[in-house]
């Protein structure tokens, strides 16, 4: 199994990831102090383009900056879609 990681800001702002994420497996966490949102993935392409789809969605719609993401022990900043 896979995991994406999506770090927030807020713990508010976690859960509303999560709510826009929730057709997937993904789960609201505190670790450390630090708000994330993990989606467990199946390792299929498609979900993985689905879930990232969704997040470029999200991000654009609340248009308050980028999501800060980690995928195979890799970071990414995922940009709002003007």
């Amino acid at each position: 199994m896979q995991s994406l990681t999506i770090h927030a800001a807020t713990a508010y702002s976690a859960q509303a990831l999560a709510a826009a994420l929730s057709h997937f497996h993904s789960q609201s966490v505190e670790v450390d102090g630090h708000y994330e949102v993990t989606v467990t993935l199946g390792g299929r392409d498609r979900e993985i383009v689905d879930v990232l789809n969704a997040l470029e969605l999200y991000v654009t719609e609340r248009a308050n900056g980028p999501a800060h993401i980690e995928f195979e022990g890799r970071e990414y900043t995922l940009h709002a879609d003007r």
